[in-house]
């Protein structure tokens, strides 16, 4: 009989009775029919943990929220710190030593490069050396709070990798979102309306008097700003867009200036316009800027953008449905401070507000990353990593409109095969540029109890359900030291039904 990984498969599928050379896919079915996993019903109910009274599972939380995935040093670090001196730590990265990765990116020369040099650089490779990072970052860096806000402005402020916009986003990313993704705001909002890489996406350098073009001015309103019913309406979007003309980009043959934020006088709607009931004043000649300067404030400071960013955040942070009094907290911490993102996160991950956080679905980038840092692992190459995270359905930099990747439930709840083929994959060890290292990380372990109780401890914090725990357990068996059992026990592990849950 075949088997297909259809997610809704639940009878159960006999389990081999020897250790495999490799975890094929009939092994990893065979073993998720054991755990319930192939069946929705499973994916659909997350782990319920007892964050309320137990100190130590609110500490695993904390880790949860804010890395791209619990492991023993993480673990390490928020007991022998605590609540508050953990998130000090992850809320201060500049203090963070990652001089090893560091030393690991330093032959990533596009990061480093400006426009003008990464025109002489095949444009894959740009994207690829900036994909590469990413994924490196996001597993082996020590300041994870850093990487997981990094993605969320990343979505934020989406900008799509085109053939237009390569070379610019791998500057963006460098220059704006990195820089400021624990910082502020409003130099987030300021450095987005000037980023080439997000003009050149939305057609802003395309945006003159005369014929101007409203695609940012939607975007910068609807999505970065005041949110969909945000109390702004399409004469507006017209009044902002005729703001932004002239906002442009130097063309490649401008040099030095290659690839920069051009302000166009000449192209510049000099006369008045009213923005959301506040009028700007005509302005000629290089003067001009200041309109489009005038609607970053006139939005910074709007309450609805509050709202909209603390309401987001919290989404991000807490879970999908978050109680209106702790958004409302969070808004006003922007409004006090400019929108000072440190503080906002701090305000939103009070200990009793993750407290009463139920658990969220990983994203598939998620996911992928924090199996990846759950144990040991040597990677060489991030090919298999790219190409499985594309087949997911979430290639970094790749969602193709301006809202960026979603952050709900139904977007990634139906998407179990590519998790469950990527388990399969790396720990069949299909790629040489991927290894996991079990022996090291199951070291001088013998028997399937200590297998599991190595697992809970690392891998789940001592929280993992008792039922996933002993049924795996069970599928290690006698066969438990065999380091191919133990890649296909970590594989299970990876596509259990916890596991998708943080």
């Amino acid at each position: 009989m075949t088997q297909h990984c259809t997610g809704v498969q639940e009878s159960v599928i006999p389990v081999s009775n020897h250790p495999a050379d490799g975890m094929s896919r009939r092994t990893l079915l065979s073993g998720l029919a054991l755990l319930g996993a192939a069946g929705t019903r499973a994916r659909a109910v997350p782990p319920q943990a007892p964050a309320e009274v137990d100190p130590s599972s609110l500490l695993n939380k904390l880790v949860r929220r804010t890395t791209m995935g619990l492991n023993e040093y993480e673990l390490s670090q928020v007991r022998s710190r605590g609540y508050n001196g953990y998130l000090d730590y992850q809320l201060n990265p500049a203090a963070i030593n990652d001089s090893a990765l560091d030393v690991r990116l330093q032959s990533y020369s596009t990061l480093t490069m400006n426009y003008q040099q990464l025109l002489g650089v095949p444009v894959e490779l740009v994207r690829n050396q900036c994909v590469e990072a990413a994924i490196l970052r996001a597993v082996f860096s020590r300041k994870q709070l850093l990487e997981r806000m990094v993605e969320f402005w990343t979505d934020h402020f989406n900008v799509t990798m085109n053939d237009r916009t390569i070379r610019l986003k791998s500057i963006e990313d460098r220059t704006l979102i990195r820089q400021h993704a624990l910082g502020s705001f409003r130099d987030l909002l300021f450095g987005s309306a000037t980023s080439p890489a997000m003009l050149a996406y939305l057609n802003n350098d395309l945006n003159m008097a005369g014929n101007p073009n409203e695609n940012y001015a939607r975007e910068l309103m609807e999505l970065h700003t005041l949110g969909v019913g945000g109390g702004y309406s399409q004469q507006d979007v017209i009044e902002v867009a005729r703001c932004f003309t002239g906002w442009h980009v130097y063309p490649d043959s401008a040099g030095s200036l290659a690839g920069t934020f051009q302000f166009n006088a000449a192209l510049h709607d000099p006369n008045q316009k009213v923005v959301l009931g506040q009028t700007i004043p005509a302005r000629q000649g290089q003067t001009g800027i200041q309109d489009g300067y005038d609607v970053l404030n006139i939005l910074l400071f709007h309450p609805n953008t509050a709202r909209f960013i603390a309401k987001k955040l919290c989404r991000w942070l807490l879970g999908y449905e978050v109680p209106q009094n702790v958004e409302a907290r969070v808004a006003a911490v922007f409004t006090a401070t400019g929108g000072g993102i440190s503080q906002m996160i701090r305000e939103a991950l009070r200990p009793d507000h993750l407290a009463a956080a139920p658990p969220k679905f990983k994203r598939t980038w998620h996911h992928f990353m924090s199996f990846l840092r759950a144990m040991p692992v040597n990677i060489t190459s991030t090919m298999i990593i790219s190409w499985s995270l594309k087949a997911a359905g979430m290639g970094r930099f790749e969602w193709p409109t301006p809202d960026g990747y979603p952050d709900n439930l139904e977007h990634w709840f139906g998407l179990p095969i590519a998790r469950w083929n990527f388990a399969a994959d790396v720990m069949n060890m299909g790629d040489p540029g991927v290894v996991p290292d079990v022996g090291t990380f199951f070291a001088g372990l013998t028997t399937a109890d200590q297998i599991a109780d190595r697992i809970d401890a690392a891998v789940f914090g001592g929280e993992w359900p008792r039922h996933e725990r002993d049924r795996l357990r069970d599928f290690a068996g006698s066969y438990a030291s065999f380091p191919s059992r133990q890649r296909e026990v970590m594989g299970l592990v990876m596509a259990s039904p916890s596991f998708q849950w943080y």
